[in-house]
Formats: C-alpha cells, sequence, structure tokens
C-alpha cells in the first residue's frame, strides 16, 4: 500500500485594500501546500542583459509554514528607477556573538527571550518563487483585465521553486512582512510611497545568482546605480532588542536638550561641553539644564547608560561590514529599521555622533566602555561608531538631475576615502575590500566613464588589491595611499609587492601624506597637474624617479605610545645623538625633539600649526618628567613571595634602574627640560618620581594626546647628516631616505640586489623635521638630479 496522497487545503488571505488608484496586487487566495511536501531549489535563468537586474515581488507570507511566497523577474534597471527598495543589511547574524544577551551595560531593552535569542538564530524561512504559470490555471470574472497578480495563484501543479534563506535576512522578511502592506505605504515624513516600491525588493543574496562569478562580476559594476535609484534604500540593523531602547533614548530625549543648550549659549556652551565630566548627573542637571536623570531601565546611571549607546553600534554587525558604506553613501533616500518596527533616523544618528567627536568625548567613551563592557566591545576595526567616516562621503555627492554627481573633489581622493572606510570594515571574501567601493567610483567618474580597472570573476585578492593601487598610481599626482602601508607583522597578504596596501587590515600608523596634508617635502606640482611618469609591470614593479637624501644612521627602540618607557627612550635619543641638522639648528634639540615626536603640523588633531604645537611645551615636559619618575620608582621586576625573589637582587635592581635614571639626567646637562639647581642628579631622578613638581600625567595629557596618534608603530631616527625624524617601526639602520616624485612627504626604501639589478623595498613614509617643506631638496635642478627607483 503506497504512502497516503498529499492534501491540500485552500485559505483565504485578508489583504489591506490598496488605494483607489492602485490596482488589487495580492493574492486573495493561494493553493497551500501541506508542510511536508518538499520543493525544488530555485535555479536561476541567465539575466537578459548586461544592464538588467532581478527584482523580487512580495505576494504572501505564512508564519505557520514559514513560508514566503514571491515572484522574482529580470527588469532593465532603467526602466525600475525609483519603483523598487533596495536592501542593506549584513548577512549571517545581525549581532556580533558576543554582544547578544546584553552585553552587560544593565540596558533594560535588551531583556526578553527575543532580544537574548536573536534573530539571527532563529530558524530560517523558504522563499517560494511562483512561476508565471501559476497564475494561469485559474481565472474569477473580474479578473480579467489580465493582470496576473488579481487571479488565484496554483502552487500545486506549477512548477514552484525553493529559496533557503537564514540568520539575519529571514528575520528582515519576518519583521517587514508584519503588517505589510499597508504599515510601509506612508513614509514617517508623510510621503506616499508607490506600491511597487514597498513590494519590489532588491536582495544582494535572492537577487543576483551567488553561484555564478560571471554573473557577480557583471552585477558589481551596477550595484552604485542599484542603490543610488532605488525608491529607498532600507537599512536593517537586526530584529533584536539587544540596546535599542538606549540608543533611542539617546537620540530623542538627551540629543535634543543637547542641541537647545548649544543653540542658545552658542560657542560658551560648546566650550561648557567639551570641559564638562559628561557622567556626573550633576553636570546634566546643572550645566546642561536636562532634569530626567537615566531611566532604571537603562541602567540607572549615565556611565550605564553611555556604555549601552557604545554597545549598540559595536555589537551590530551592520556597522563593521564593508559593503554597507556604498549603499549608504550613494542613497538617494535612507531610512533605517531595527528591533521590533523601530524606525531610526540618518540624520540624527550622525548628528548626534559628529558632536561626540566635536566635543571630545569619543575616546573618554572608548575608556569606559572598556570599564563597563566585555573587552570584545572595544577592540573593533571601527573606531567610535562608524558613522561619521560614511556620512564624512555623503558630503562629497550631491543629489542632481541624472543622478549623484560629484563635487570638485578628485575622484582618485573620493575613491580612496571610499577604500580607507571598507578597510576598517569586515567581508566574507576580501576581493570585496575593493569591490565593495565600485559604485562609489563609478558614481565618482565623469558621466560615461568605465571603471578604469577590471572587474573580474576570477581575479585573486592579490590581484584585485594590485589593480586599485596601480589604478591610483596612475590617475593622482600625489602618492597619498603610499602612506597606508601596514605593519608587516599584521600584512597577510605576503604575496604584493611592498608598495601596495594590504587592505585586509588597517593597522598602519597615521598617516602623513594624505590628500590634503600640509607637508610638501617635494616640490608641488601646479593644479590640475597630469601624474609624472610612472608604469607598473605584470610582475608588480613599480618604476618611478626619486631623489636619494640620507641613510637612517641610528633608530630608537620601539615604544607603544602610552607606555612610560617612551619618554626614558626619547631623553636617551636626545642624550645620544648630537644635535639635529643644521637646517633646524635655531631650535633648542629639546624643541625639535618635541616637534619630532609629533610631526610638527600633524601633531594637532586638526593639523594645526607649529604655534599650536609649540604650545604643548608645557604637557611636553611634563609627558617626559612623568615617564622618568615611572622609570625611577616602577615596582621591582620581582617582588616578595615570587620565584627567584631575594632581598639582595631586589635591592641590585632598584640600584641598576636607580644609576640608569641619575646618569640619564646627568647626561643631559642643564636643559630646559628639567628644573634647574639640583644638588645632584638623583635629586632630579626623584623629583621627576614625583611628577616634575605636580600635574604628573595628568599635565601631559596634551601631548600624550597627539603622542597616541603620531608615534604608533613608529620610532626615532637620526640620519648620518645630522636629520631627526620618526620612521616606521619596521626600518632599520642602513636603509635609505627618499624623495619620490609626486610624494608630499619622504619615504624610506631598502635596497637590494635581484639577479644583478638594483631594486627597493618599500618601507613606509617618514618624517624629517625641518625638511618637511623642500629643505631636504635643496638648491638646483631637481629634474637633473632624478634617479630611476624601482620597487618590488
Amino acid at each position: 500500500m503506497g504512502p497516503p496522497p498529499t492534501t491540500t487545503t485552500t485559505t483565504t488571505t485578508p489583504e489591506p485594500t490598496p488605494p483607489a488608484s492602485q490596482p488589487r496586487t495580492g493574492i486573495r487566495s493561494t493553493s497551500t501546500p501541506a508542510p511536508a511536501r518538499p520543493r525544488p531549489p530555485y535555479t536561476y535563468a541567465p539575466l537578459p542583459g548586461p544592464r538588467h537586474i532581478r527584482l523580487l515581488r512580495l505576494l504572501h507570507y505564512d508564519p505557520v509554514l514559514a513560508q514566503v511566497l514571491v515572484t522574482l523577474d529580470a527588469h532593465p534597471l532603467d526602466a525600475v528607477a525609483a519603483a523598487f527598495t533596495a536592501l542593506s543589511y549584513t548577512w549571517g547574524s545581525a549581532l556580533e556573538a558576543y554582544a547578544y544577551a546584553g552585553g552587560g551595560c544593565g540596558d533594560g531593552s535588551s531583556g526578553g527571550a527575543e532580544g537574548k535569542k536573536g534573530t539571527g538564530r532563529l530558524d530560517g524561512l523558504q522563499v517560494l518563487v511562483v512561476p508565471d504559470a501559476a497564475f494561469a490555471t485559474f481565472r474569477c470574472a473580474d479578473d480579467l483585465r489580465g493582470e496576473r497578480e488579481g487571479a488565484l495563484v496554483d502552487l500545486y501543479t506549477t512548477d514552484v521553486r525553493c529559496l533557503e534563506v537564514g540568520g539575519n535576512l529571514a528575520g528582515f522578511l519576518r519583521g517587514y512582512l508584519d503588517g505589510f502592506p499597508a504599515r510601509y505605504l506612508f513614509a514617517a515624513d508623510g510621503r506616499r510611497r508607490g506600491f511597487d516600491e514597498v513590494s519590489r525588493l532588491w536582495v544582494d543574496a535572492l537577487c543576483i545568482d551567488q553561484g555564478s562569478a560571471e554573473e557577480k562580476a557583471r552585477q558589481i559594476p551596477l550595484m552604485g546605480e542599484i542603490y543610488s535609484g532605488a525608491g529607498r534604500v532600507l537599512a536593517w540593523l537586526g530584529g533584536e532588542q539587544e540596546h535599542v531602547g538606549v540608543f533611542c533614548w539617546w537620540h530623542r530625549v538627551v540629543w535634543p536638550a543637547i542641541s537647545r543648550f548649544g543653540e542658545a549659549g552658542g560657542r560658551e556652551a560648546m566650550m561648557k561641553l567639551v570641559r564638562g565630566d559628561f557622567v556626573d548627573a550633576r553636570f546634566w542637571r546643572e550645566v546642561v539644564g536636562f532634569e530626567g536623570g537615566v531611566p532604571e531601565e537603562f541602567g540607572g546611571s549615565w556611565a550605564r547608560a553611555w556604555a549601552g549607546y557604545w554597545a549598540f553600534y559595536r555589537g551590530r554587525r551592520y556597522f563593521h561590514r564593508a559593503w554597507i558604506v556604498q549603499e549608504v553613501v550613494v542613497a538617494g533616500r535612507l531610512e533605517i529599521m531595527v528591533g521590533k518596527r523601530e524606525e531610526l533616523s540618518w540624520d540624527t544618528m550622525k548628528q548626534f555622533a559628529f558632536f561626540l567627536g566635536h566635543a571630545g568625548w569619543i575616546d573618554v567613551l572608548a575608556t569606559l566602555a572598556g570599564d563597563l563592557l566585555p573587552s570584545e566591545f572595544t577592540q573593533a576595526m571601527v573606531r567610535g561608531f562608524g558613522i561619521t567616516d560614511i556620512a564624512g562621503m555623503q558630503g562629497s555627492l550631491r543629489a542632481q538631475s541624472g543622478g549623484l554627481s560629484a563635487d570638485d573633489t578628485p575622484w582618485p581622493e573620493r575613491w580612496w576615502a571610499a577604500l580607507s572606510a571598507v578597510r576598517r570594515r569586515e567581508c566574507f571574501v576580501q576581493q570585496d575590500k575593493v569591490l565593495a567601493t565600485v559604485g562609489i567610483l563609478q558614481q565618482a567618474l565623469p558621466p560615461s566613464t568605465p571603471l578604469p580597472f577590471p572587474v573580474e570573476a576570477t581575479a585573486t585578492c592579490e590581484e584585485v588589491y594590485t589593480h586599485a593601487a596601480t589604478t591610483l598610481l596612475l590617475n593622482c599626482p600625489s602618492l597619498p595611499f603610499l602612506s597606508f602601508l601596514e605593519h608587516p607583522f599584521y600584512r597577510t597578504r605576503k604575496a604584493l609587492p611592498s608598495w601596495v596596501p594590504d587592505l585586509t587590515t588597517s593597522k598602519h600608523p597615521w598617516p602623513l601624506g594624505v590628500f590634503d596634508t600640509p607637508f610638501h617635502a617635494f616640490p608641488r606640482a601646479p593644479p590640475d597637474t597630469s601624474p609624472p611618469p610612472r608604469s607598473t609591470t605584470p610582475a608588480g614593479h613599480l618604476h618611478l624617479r626619486g631623489l636619494r637624501i640620507d641613510t637612517i644612521h641610528t633608530k630608537s627602540a620601539y615604544q607603544p605610545p602610552l607606555n612610560p618607557h617612551l619618554a626614558t627612550t626619547a631623553l636617551r635619543f636626545l642624550a645620544s645623538n648630537p644635535p639635529p641638522n643644521p637646517a633646524t639648528s635655531s631650535q633648542p634639540p629639546e624643541a625639535a625633539l618635541m616637534h619630532t615626536l609629533t610631526c610638527h603640523e600633524m601633531s594637532d588633531v586638526n593639523r594645526g600649526t607649529a604655534a599650536a604645537t609649540a604650545r604643548l611645551a608645557h604637557s611636553f615636559r611634563a609627558w617626559l618628567l612623568a615617564g622618568l619618575g615611572e622609570a625611577f620608582a616602577a615596582r621591582c621586576r620581582l617582588r616578595p613571595g615570587e620565584e627567584g625573589y631575594s632581598s639582595a637582587a631586589q635591592a641590585a635592581e632598584w640600584a641598576a634602574r636607580r644609576a640608569d635614571v641619575e646618569g640619564l639626567v646627568a647626561g643631559l646637562g642643564p636643559r630646559a627640560l628639567l628644573r634647574r639647581g639640583y644638588s645632584s642628579a638623583a635629586q632630579a631622578g626623584e623629583w621627576a618620581a614625583g611628577g616634575g613638581g605636580g600635574g604628573g600625567l595628568v599635565a601631559g595629557l596634551g601631548f600624550r594626546d597627539q603622542l597616541r596618534r603620531v608615534m604608533l608603530y613608529r620610532c626615532l631616527f637620526a640620519t648620518v647628516d645630522g636629520w631627526w625624524g620618526v620612521c616606521a617601526e619596521w626600518c632599520e639602520a642602513g636603509d635609505e631616505v627618499w624623495l619620490l616624485e609626486g610624494g608630499a612627504v619622504p619615504y624610506v626604501l631598502r635596497r637590494r640586489v635581484d639577479g644583478g639589478q638594483e631594486r627597493f623595498v618599500f618601507c613606509g613614509e617618514c618624517y624629517v623635521h625641518g625638511g618637511m617643506e623642500g629643505a631636504l631638496v635643496g638648491d638646483g635642478d631637481v629634474e637633473g638630479r632624478l634617479q630611476e627607483v624601482v620597487i618590488v
């Protein structure tokens, strides 16, 4: 006896009445298969043309069977402009693994089974793709207009195919189809949306054949047009409730109070905000005039509320995803959904984030988050919240007739800004660190200009990165991307040429030779000048011209910027090296050291002048003395109770440290850095151990803030001819300092011989004190002194 026949049931699903001007579009009744009936997987047909895209049309959702009925049809991109929604989301889970269950900040909005479980962990959905034949089986008297959507749909005798959907995308479909379509026919600003705009979706995972590398290569160059041409871009941050409540409270309650205070008080109010203790309830009550306090559900304290705000951004994978950069930047209209039907304002989000940066609160928030949240919340690649860099790029594009057009900023600069933003984010395929910016590049290029490098289905990561670097090299008069070379230890793509940035990591020193750098070590070319002669070979060799300056003679040991030993390292450098090159002889060596450690104009976060750097002298002196005192008074390596400890060993260690500091202080001589009138070097060391007569580390914060940016992955060096500077940590004595044609800063090259031919390895940019405004070039004809340089 065979198995029982498969049964079907007919259910009637009520449909919200569309506006009178709209045709009836939903399915009034469907023939729904029993849950046990399997469906074959959907097979993609080739797209009809190079400018065609597929659009998903939502028909019906059955939450019991976890099935969504759709059509999936191809359309010319130009024919569906503004008539669909492009989804911006992250694959997999919406939250980082460490962000589930509230993250420990006390935010009550993360409670509940759904919030702790997370949409990314719910069961998946079946997306059933309905063929055209399913609309022809049945007809009703009022369906003679020929509109297929008005017909009964045959899901039993026709070839209905299935796409399995899980994770965050399944969570989006569940959330979006709850109340569909009536919920979406009117926007928050009162704008009436077309029915096509809310019912037709472009979703990359479903609308592109992910099994076809050739199709993906053809669709990627269209991504910018897809997101800019959509009626709206809908950013889905996930259905999880973690920290949603406290995040909305900051934007809807606290930020308006800050804005009112700032508008009423002007510059004086801003200074109060900058200097205020924003985790103290009295600051909010007495200065800002905010009387409400922090609700208990958000932790009951300002510190915990701030931690919850931080955790929202750091816990949502959306803000760490590479592809969202171009999806948001080129969007004509951006809407954001999160949690249970919460709609967020992008304008408010970016305004508040920019304020936190301008007020100088962002670094304090990072420290606060480190104290109140698990360590993972402060280890993300994206500094801050991951939206200000995107918002800044939005400002370089403006809406014009015919689409998004670039402002006066050259396209290589805007494209590199996109590459830098993507570099700090994550993607599943490392080639996407470049491919995820192609849409921005296409928008930035002059109209009808083809992409300047190929998008190939089979290209390796090394080939894609080299193509991108070559494109920038050949189209930009300067060499800014050479300032973004990473530490070799973190370089995962070992086969890349030494001059090509490895975009899989963002662990590079703070760049000096950026597009708007104040430096011009090599003579600046006139505006609108074509790039100088440069070329690359298939082997990855870079051919250009340069001017050799000097050879590195000594290099200090690397110390992290906030390590107190950097102060003693700097003092040893000062004591052991002769005064710097005569080009800076008008400066005392101490002043030259201070300017060198902060790379002069680049030391200020706003790239201030030399006078602004000089105002750091007081905190520079306090920083040196605090570091000296730390070395003088630090605990011994061995303490009572530890293996190998003895009173004699401890005494010997104390004596060695004391002698080291005393000798260093004595070797400095009568320096302006230290107070005069010591009866002995020991007295100076003891005084330094106390923080230099008051202030200590607190007084040195101004200088340390500059140091933290500039000296990460960098060391001091002195050349044979007496130039002082800072270079990348991985440079060595014997490496050469060069000026490369078009480069705004000097570079360090390592000479080597390959097969009898002289070649160079690129070791990064550098700062040479006194030589950043043309002094390194010297007098005479520059053109006649340029040499051919080959970098491998």
